[in-house]
């Protein structure tokens, strides 16, 4: 199984707040790591096997099998350019 990790380096957690493209979300899933928040049990979600989910704040949900350049930890550094 896949680590997934942001570009620090770091470990991609279920929980952490991150921004996507400049928009904030949260991580609801990390399926590569068989992590799930207490709000997005495992059992919810049988057809995610790989990456992660983002939640963002306006309520949108985006699955990724891997982060991109998009995905930061930091809102500057996930704008398009």
């Amino acid at each position: 199984m896949k680590t997934l990790k942001y570009s620090d380096g770091s470990i991609i957690h279920a929980g952490d707040r991150i921004f996507y493209n400049g928009q904030p979300g949260t991580i609801a899933l990390v399926a590569a790591h068989n992590e799930y928040s207490a709000n997005y049990p495992k059992q919810d979600w049988p057809s995610i096997k790989t990456g992660f989910m983002i939640i963002f704040t306006n309520g949108a949900r985006m699955h990724l099998d891997e982060p991109d350049e998009h995905f930061s930890k930091d809102k500057d550094e996930s704008m398009e350019i």
